[in-house]
């Protein structure tokens, strides 16, 4: 499902939405919210309006008459009406384009779209940039958490074909203590063996469900750093450059920071590309 609220960076997300309902052969569900607070008669205006526009933005999309599209205005709270319909729809994932306010150091606080994070189930497609074409690259955050479990496997069935680079960091216990690097080389080649374990577990999957030729189906790097976890994942984004970063989040109760997670919320304040964010309850 596709939310558009008719925005310049609506266009990016909308782009991105038929390309990836065109490789996956899905039904795609274009959606347009109007505040449910306005008078009655502005509501039937605007969303008289906005269908218009929205049908013509489909109808002029390259290759849009090969998609099967649906146009959904109607009236509500946009991040509940969001939810809801992606639920009731049964949508695999919801499509959004990046928020407009970058006057602040977290301009994802308070928005439609991370309301949609936190209180959602359906995994959800920040998109910041043009679409040229297919994932080429995809770099997923790995922690071994089912969290990132999950993150694994859709990130692989959103883009097959592209170059993956799982990234884990890790951090040694009382490395300030540590005369060597002994402890430092026993927890990396741990952590290796963890993260091989679980990179290998879904290509098994993958294998399964798409026959033998899936072991051509994409180069899989696996990327090991000390550090922070924050700090690694944007410096490897940094020199990986990848077009799509998949990361897991959780589905605890409480304050915002919690809901998200320290790291999806860093990410998606600032995303440095496409960002996939995977929700595991």
């Amino acid at each position: 499902m596709k939310r558009i609220d008719l925005s310049a960076r609506s266009d990016r997300a909308l782009d991105r939405s038929l390309q990836l309902a065109a490789l996956h052969k899905a039904h795609l569900t274009v959606l347009h919210v109007v505040d449910e607070d306005l008078p009655q008669e502005v509501q039937r205006r605007l969303a008289d309006s906005a269908e218009t526009q929205i049908e013509t933005l489909v109808a002029n999309a390259d290759g849009a008459r090969a998609f099967d599209i649906s146009v959904c205005v109607t009236a509500g709270r946009e991040h509940l009406t969001i939810i809801d319909a992606a639920e009731r729809d049964g949508c695999d994932l919801i499509i959004l384009g990046r928020h407009r306010d970058e006057s602040t150091g977290r301009p994802l606080r308070g928005t439609t779209m991370e309301r949609v994070l936190c209180q959602g189930q359906t995994p959800v497609l920040v998109v910041t940039d043009r679409t040229d074409g297919p994932y080429e690259s995809a770099m997923v955050g790995v922690d071994f958490s089912v969290f990132s479990r999950i993150a694994v496997k859709v990130g692989l069935d959103l883009a097959p074909g592209a170059d993956v680079h799982f990234v884990h960091a890790f951090q040694v216990p009382f490395e300030g203590f540590l005369s060597s690097g002994a402890m430092q080389s026993e927890v990396r080649r741990d952590r290796e063996t963890m993260l091989s374990r679980i990179v290998n577990g879904e290509m098994d999957v993958l294998l399964r469900e798409t026959g033998p030729d899936a072991a051509e189906y994409r180069k899989l790097h696996r990327i090991i750093r000390s550090g922070e976890v924050i700090s690694v994942l944007r410096s490897e984004a940094a020199r990986i450059k990848p077009d799509l970063i998949v990361i897991g989040t959780h589905g605890r109760v409480g304050i915002a920071h919690a809901l998200l997670g320290s790291v999806a919320e860093n990410l998606l304040n600032h995303p440095p590309c496409d960002v996939l964010a995977v929700k595991a309850w």
